[in-house]
């Protein structure tokens, strides 16, 4: 029972994560152009379905870039920038 316990306070403490990306990805979007919301959508979306290694190993750096892009690196930007070329995301 235990276990079942754990296993469902980690499931809620994840689905309140979710809630607050997404909330800040709407705040950012609020203030972005239409090419920047799409970026923004896209970016957001493999964040949270990720279909590539890639993805899942990024997921919060995902969400990073689509929400608060001036804080991530342009290291990690050239790599997503060269697999989304690559992988066509």
């Amino acid at each position: 029972m235990s276990d079942i316990r754990d296993r469902l306070n980690e499931v809620l403490e994840k689905r309140e994560v979710v809630f607050a990306l997404k909330e800040v990805a709407n705040i950012r979007l609020a203030f972005c152009s239409e090419e920047e919301q799409l970026e923004v959508e896209a970016l957001t979306q493999r964040a949270l379905h990720p279909q590539c290694a890639f993805d899942r190993e990024h997921r919060l750096m995902l969400y990073a870039l689509a929400v608060a892009p001036d804080q991530v690196g342009w290291s990690f930007r050239l790599r997503e920038r060269i697999h989304r070329l690559l992988h066509k995301h």
